[in-house]
Parts: structure tokens; sequence; C-alpha cells
């Protein structure tokens, strides 16, 4: 069979099994939610001004809104909003006329009950979890457990962001024109897997790093000395044109001499080191920007396995701490640039060298070179900081480190487990088995494992094992014919989506298995185990009390890091750490290391309260940080020696302890340039007060008025409120921001504000004001008091949480009619001291998180 006719077959198998429809039916109910008609009045007297048909404030149109709570999820979400505004004192704003006391109490208290009547109606409509697609981490997590290797998802549909979780329904789905992309990723997993291996066999390459960098740097020195003789001897005459001298014109000539004078110095000063003649001084290089790298033999995609890098290094103990450290980094043949791996310290001299030892594991199939240097900053950063440097000291950052030599070992296999995957795929043929039989049982051993929840069907598995003959007649062996029909397996809808199957009407249970691979995507982000699937098939799985133990048991496992890591990231919106470029003049300690030492403090911090159980209060308020030594040496602690993060006591006076301490929280509330109180204000509502601002209106004004004037970040903000289509927000969003202005763009601290004019000279210092009160009027007087505030409101905070996690794990938005579920959620953790356990093993034994 021709190889376009084979993937013809393969397509119409594969979109012939589309999974259909649910076909469930919304039940009736006789129960009504209706608010009295007087309310209409309310409305006129106090609310159509801003929410009528003609402003619409806020999306919020009074004047069409319907009386019947239970007409639709719409309707009952915006009287939810209503009910939430004025019961926080929000609304009517404080300049506008007040609802009477009595009359208010009276409307709330009649809104309330409709609500509990509303939720009754609508919670068989509602909370739909969408049958949907594996997103990418779970598409990759569960190949690399089938087949033992990552597939490149760079051509795969990409995760439709929808403003909530990747792991939300409506974001994922799948066409069958998409299936010759997933096919074709399929058959190259298959191929990189299936690679014959060389026998691993160490090794051990050094590289002596002196006859890189000072033999490039001499050959500079002289090719300088030279230039500028050249240039001498064609301004010493006037016969001979540029040209025969080396150089396009005069002017040129001129420039090559002022460059060869400006870099001399710095060229000499580096060879004039003696340890450069036995070992690499780290620092940026002459003009280009980068750095002085030390770069180990490039490993090619045969070269798979554990390494070993071993480096002999000092520091200059004058240096400053933060490039007293070594940064690794990979450099993927393909890729434009390079990808940071980690730092170390040096705790050596150039003296008394210390040997330091960074492990790495080299993918199959990928080609890469791994590379040490300094530490960096993102972009442009480290050339900026040299160019300033150079004005102050004539020689540009000083260098903090020294290499006297780079060895790599290996390979070496993983020690833990050298399982091969597709070992259980490709399975040892039974002596009296033939090849027909063999590879039968292969493709329905298969797709029973990629289907995960229900047994393939017969019909599916007899054109499987069609296409498998048609490639054996093309003159490929059992187990490259077997690749065509085990790919089609990872290609089809049983595999690429969640599938539940769904009853005639209701909500039907989830089956055993069902509910094993809800928990296990939840919790690991890939299909469940042999454990679980046991339990499952045995029937035991959904025993509150063994459901509680397994999920016990997963919270321990190393894998629901994968957990920990993308809710965090897409519930805390921690994309905005990598929004923005950060002034490394102005920020100098702010570089790649802290940064990426920062994000990782947010996960290993609530990693930390999971493992020893601590309560949901620790993110708000701590006495104590989860950080490794770049950020103790950001934060100004002692005594935290190595790269491992471990929870440190908060010394006396230290502004850290909780969210609103952490450099990444802060980082985000900024653009790299100045703090923001508004985006801070704004991440502080939504994520810490569940009480998440509006977004901001469309034709927000640029301040014109303003240009020129240097002002500080209140002075700004304030500006902003006297403008009627942002007062309203502002006033609730910013004083928030300013309890928060002690921290500077970076997160460090500070006690004034120093602004530099936009595109011009001048600059200005303002004291800081971080005096600020709650659109309730709680007052603070700055950011240790702000914290308490924040603090003291723990329960918004946990229910706040609750919301976040349940759209994260049922793989939908949190909506109207999951109101109850949330309470119940937050009442049993609250119970045990709000630990974050707790949270997950009271959604994982819900009715909801185990129905369809």
């Amino acid at each position: 069979m021709k190889k376009s006719s084979a993937l013809h077959t393969a397509i119409l198998l594969v979109t012939s099994l589309m999974m259909p429809e649910s076909n469930a039916e919304d039940s009736a109910n006789d129960i009504q939610a209706i608010m009295p008609d007087k309310y209409q009045q309310l409305f006129e007297n106090y609310c159509y001004e801003c929410h009528d048909s003609l402003f619409e404030e806020g999306e919020v149109n009074l004047e069409t809104l319907s009386f019947d709570l239970g007409h639709d999820l719409q309707t009952a979400e915006t009287w939810q909003k209503i009910l939430n505004v004025l019961n926080s004192g929000e609304m009517p704003p404080k300049k506008e006329p007040q609802v009477p006391a009595e009359e208010k109490t009276a409307f709330l208290g009649d809104l309330s009950n409709q609500m509990v009547s509303a939720r009754k109606i609508l919670s068989d409509n509602g909370g739909v979890i969408t049958m949907r697609r594996l997103n990418q981490r779970e598409y990759v997590n569960t190949m690399k457990d089938l087949l033992g290797v990552a597939p490149d998802v760079s051509e795969l549909p990409k995760d439709d962001d929808t403003g909530g979780f990747d792991t939300l329904g409506a974001s994922l789905f799948f066409s069958s024109d998409q299936f010759e992309q997933y096919m074709s990723v399929a058959k190259e997993s298959f191929a990189l897997a299936m690679r014959e291996s060389p026998p691993l066999k160490s090794k051990i390459f050094r590289v002596e790093p002196e006859m890189g960098a000072s033999r490039n740097y001499r050959e500079r020195l002289e090719a300088y000395k030279e230039a500028i003789k050249r240039s001498d001897a064609f301004f010493a005459q006037k016969e001979k044109p540029a040209t025969d001298f080396g150089f396009g014109d005069a002017y040129g000539a001129r420039r090559s001499r002022q460059n060869a004078v400006d870099w001399i110095p710095q060229l000499e000063e580096y060879l004039g080191r003696p340890e450069t003649k036995t070992g690499a001084t780290l620092q940026v290089t002459i003009k280009s920007g980068g750095f002085v790298t030390v770069k180990l033999p490039g490993l090619s995609s045969d070269d798979a396995g554990n390494y070993v890098l071993r480096v002999r290094a000092g520091a200059y103990p004058d240096a400053s701490k933060r490039l007293q450290y070594l940064e690794f980094t990979k450099k993927v043949s393909g890729d434009s640039g390079e990808t940071r791996l980690g730092w170390r310290k040096i705790h050596g001299t150039v003296e008394e060298p210390e040997i330091i030892e960074f492990p790495v594991t080299h993918i199959a199939g990928e080609k890469a070179q791994y590379i040490i240097h300094q530490r960096s900053h993102q972009g442009r950063g480290d050339k900026n900081l040299w160019t300033y440097d150079r004005k102050v000291n004539g020689m540009g950052t000083t260098p903090g480190g020294w290499i006297d030599w780079v060895e790599i070992e290996g390979p070496s296999a993983p020690a833990e487990d050298t399982r091969n995957p597709l070992d259980e795929v490709f399975f040892e043929k039974p002596r009296n088995w033939d090849d027909a039989t063999y590879a039968r049982a292969v493709i329905e051993k298969f797709a029973g494992r990629a289907s995960r929840t229900e047994a393939p069907s017969e019909e599916f598995i007899e054109k499987l094992f069609g296409l498998y003959e048609n490639r054996l007649e093309d003159g490929l062996n059992t187990e490259q014919a077997l690749v065509e029909p085990l790919s089609v397996i990872l290609s089809s809808p049983s595999f690429l989506y969640m599938v539940e199957s769904t009853g005639s009407q209701g909500k039907p249970r989830l089956s055993e298995r069902e509910l094993a691979v809800r928990l296990s995507y939840f919790l690991w982000s890939t299909a469940p185990d042999e454990e679980l699937l046991r339990l499952a098939d045995e029937g035991k799985l959904s025993d509150p009390e063994v459901l509680s133990q397994q999920t016990e048991r997963m919270l321990a496992d190393d894998r629901s890091d994968r957990f920990v890591e993308s809710f965090l990231h897409q519930w805390l919106d921690m994309y905005r750490l990598d929004m923005f470029e950060f002034n490394a003049v102005s920020y100098r300690d702010f570089d790649n290391a802290t940064r990426e030492s920062a994000r990782r403090e947010i996960y290993e911090t609530f990693r930390t309260l999971m493992d020893e159980k601590l309560p949901l209060e620790n993110l708000l308020k701590s006495d104590f940080v989860v950080i490794n030594d770049v950020l103790a040496d950001y934060y100004g602690i002692d005594e935290v020696e190595g790269w491992h993060f471990r929870k440190v006591k908060v010394p006396e006076g230290l502004p850290r302890g909780g969210l609103l301490g952490t450099a990444a929280v802060l980082a985000m509330g900024s653009d790299g340039l100045r703090s923001s109180p508004v985006e801070r204000g704004a991440w502080v509502l939504r994520h810490l007060l569940n009480d998440p601002p509006p977004p901001a209106p469309a034709n927000v004004p640029q301040l014109s008025r303003l240009e020129g004037e240097i002002l500080s970040a209140r002075e700004l903000q304030e500006a902003h409120q006297e403008e009627p289509q942002c007062a309203q927000c502002h006033v609730k969003i910013d004083p928030i921001g300013y309890g928060l202005e002690n921290f500077d763009a970076a997160g460090g601290w500070r006690m004034e504000e120093l602004v530099k004019a936009h595109g011009g000279d001048g600059e200005k210092s303002f004291e800081i004001d971080s005096k600020g009160a709650l659109y309730d009027g709680t007052e603070f007087s700055g950011f240790y008091e702000l914290r308490d505030v924040v603090y003291s409101r723990l329960d918004a905070f946990a229910l706040g949480f609750t919301e976040q996690l349940i759209s994260y794990g049922l793989g939908r938005p949190y909506g109207f009619t999951d109101y109850d579920l949330a309470q119940s959620i937050t009442k049993q953790a609250h119970a045990k001291d709000y630990r974050i356990a707790d949270f997950i093993h009271a959604l994982v034994q819900s009715e909801m998180f185990q129905t369809k």
C-alpha cells in the first residue's frame, strides 16, 4: 500500500470514531426563584444612573435584567454580583446616594433566599464538565509514560487561552484535520523510542578554558595594536587611499583606531592576570555584550544518558555576591537561544579553588552543547550594565569567578529506574505464538492502555490490524509494521480526549476507571498508574477510605509537583514574571538566577505547606520563607548555603514571609522599570481577597496633560482617579497598591522612590507614602499593617482558593452553581486549620468530582 493511501485509511478510521456529544437531558424543576417587582424602584433610585441600557458600567445593565433568577446561569450570576457588591458596600459608590439600611436589609434578605432556590433550579443545567482534549502538558507526560520519550509538541494545537486554566474543556478541542499532526508526532516518538542505542560507556572529557579565552584575547589585542599602526600610517601620508591600509575610507580608519584605543586597556588587564594563563576569568566580553564562556564538547542524538559536569573554580573575594556564581546553560541545535539549567555558588578562591558538580540528563534525539559562564540578565541587560560600569571604572563590570578546568563525565543509566516503557509495548513474544497473534495482542494491549477508561471495540482493533497487515506488505518487519496502527491509537479521540461515557439523563457517576483517570490527571497531569487502575478494576477506588488513601499517596509522590507548578502558575498569573525585561542598571541583582529562584520560591513554599501539613494561612503571613542561596543573598538573609530550597526563619525586621513579601509577586506588579500600585492592588484583590476588580475600560486616558512631569507612582495613580471612567475602579484598587510601595519594581525594600524623566535627563526622589485603606474603610499605615489586614481576611482567601481549585480540578470555569460545593469544601478544610491537602481531599471526595 502506498504511504498516502495508508494515511488516508488511518484518517478515515479515526474520524469515524470521533466521540459523540453528550445527550444528557435537563431535569424538570418546579421550584421558583423570583425577586419581587417592588425592587425595580430600588434600582431606579440608586442604580440606573450607571447601570442602564445607555451606560452599562461594568457591563451590567439592570434595565433588562430578568427578575427570574432561575431563568439561566447568566441571569443568576448577575444577581450574585449584585449581592456581593451590596454586601461589601462597594455599591452604590460612596459619593452617590446610599440605600437606606432598612430597605437594603430587606432586599439582601430576599435576594439571599432566592439565590438558594436559583442554585437548586440551575444545579442540573450548570456545572457541565466538557469532554476535553489532553492539554500539551498532559499529552507530553502521558506519551513519556507510554513510550519513554518526550514528544515534540511545537506543531500541535495550542492550548487556547480562555483566561482560565489549561484544563478547561471549552478551550481544548480537536478536529479531524489535526489528525495528521498528531499522527506525525506519534510516529516520530516511536522512531525515537525504537532507536538502537549503543551500549553505555562512560568517559571523561576535560576542557582547559585558557586555550580559548586567553588565546582569543591575545589575538584581539594584536589585531587592535595592528589597527592603530595602520591607521597612524594612513593619516601620516596623503598619497595612498585608505583601502591600501585595510580601511574603507578615512572615517573607517578613525573609527577602527578609536575602537582599539577603547578596548586595549580591558584586554591588557585581562591578559595581565596571572590566573588567565592557567584558566579563564568570567566576565562580560569585549564589545559584544556576551560572556567569557567555557563550552563542553557537543553531545549527539545518540549520547542519551546522565552526565556530571565538573568544574574547578574560585571566586574573586572583592566581587559582588551576584557574580560569585556559575551559570549552567544548554544550547540545543536548531534553537535560537540557550536554556538556563541552574546556578551554583563558588565557595573556593582563585588561590584555593573548589570542585563543583552539576548533574544533567541528555535527552535522546537531541543535539546539545553545555556551556558555563557568569550569571546573566535578560536580553541586552548585561551589555547595558557593562556600559554603565565602564563609564564609572573604565573597565566595565568586574569579574566574579575564575575557572581552572571543566570536565563532563558520562553517560550513565538512571540508577533509580532502568525500566524501558517500550518493553511493555513490544513485550516478549510467547514461543507458541505466530507473528499475527503477537501483533494483534500488541495492538489490543496498547489500545487498552491508551484509551484508559473503556476497552476498544473489536471493529477498531480489526481495522488497526488491517493497517498492520498493509505495512507488512510494504516489506516492513513486525515491529516496524506495528508503528502505523499504534500511532493511529495515539492520534485517536479515545487517547487524546478525557473520555467519560454519558447517560441518557441527569449526571451519572463516573465509573471506577473514569474516576482513576480524573484523579490522576488532576494531581499528576498524566494517566493513572498500575495501582490506581488495579483498585479501579477491583471496584475499590470509589470507596471513600481507599480514595482518601490514594489521594494522600499521590500528593506525596514527586509527580504531584506537576499539579503544584501548573496550578500555581495559572492561578497566580505568574506568566507576568516573564512579560517585562528588568532594567539591569537599576536592578542589577534581579537577574535570571534571581527571577527563576523567585518563581521556584512560590512553588516550593506551596509544596512545603503540603508536605508538612501546614495551614493555608502561611501564604498570607508566616515567620519563615522557603528559599535557596540565590534568594538568601537577594533578601539579605545570612547562613543559607546551597542551591536547594529549604525553610528558613525570617530574621527580625525583614519584610518577608507570605506571598506579599516574595520577589516574584512584587516583580509581577511592575513593568520592569517602576512599581505599579494598580497592578499590585488588582492582584491582591483578585488572588488574596477574592474580590476581583472589573476589567479596565477600553477608553483609558493617557493623561497627556502630565507629559514631561516627574511624578511618584502615587501621584500618577491619583491623577487617574480624577478621570470619571477610571475613578470607581482606582479608588478601590490603588490604595492596596500603595501599601506595597516600599518595594521597588524587583521586590527590593526601599524608603524612597527615585523617578527618572521619561526620555530625558533629570530625576527626582520621593519619600514613600504607603498609607492606604481598603474599600470598606479599613486603614493601614504601611506594608506590615496591610499584610495583617489581608491576613484577617483568611476566610475570603480560602474561599477564593477553593473556587480556583474547583475550576482546575473539574476542567471548567467556576460558576454560580458551584457555590454550595465551594462552601462545603471550605467548611471541611476550615475544620482542619485550612491545610492544603484537606481542600484537595474534600474536592476529590465530593459528588461533583465523581460525577460526569
